[in-house]
């Protein structure tokens, strides 16, 4: 192995690493806004928003998982790089969907307040 092919092998190691942050550190906090379209239409405001964030949401995802699979296709990644992957998908996971889930409660509540003052 040259150290071309271990500079690209890091190189996309480094883009599975973004892959997973996008899909388990970025995408909980767009997808929030999935239940912001559903107040939405809980209110009988449409689902202009709802689509919105739904479409937002998708090509998040979509682009986490391209990121993430073009990063693991080198045959420079082996299992242990693998398995950090994971580890480092689950800590994500495990502070980034309480956080989003507080940062939504915040929005809708801030919403709720504002309306109520202004009525």
């Amino acid at each position: 192995m040259n150290s071309n092919e271990l500079l690209s092998g890091i190189s996309l190691l480094i883009v599975a690493y973004g892959g997973i942050f996008v899909l388990t550190g970025l995408l909980p906090f767009v997808a929030t806004f999935l239940f912001d379209g559903v107040v939405q239409l809980l209110r009988h405001n449409g689902l202009r928003y709802f689509l919105l964030a739904l479409g937002i949401t998708v090509v998040v995802a979509a682009f986490g998982l391209l990121l993430y699979q073009y990063g693991i296709s080198s045959p420079a990644v082996t299992s242990v790089s693998l398995a950090s992957l994971t580890i480092l998908g689950g800590w994500f996971l495990t502070f980034s969907v309480p956080l989003a889930v507080i940062a939504f409660l915040f929005r809708t509540g801030k919403l709720l307040l504002r309306n109520r003052r202004a009525a």
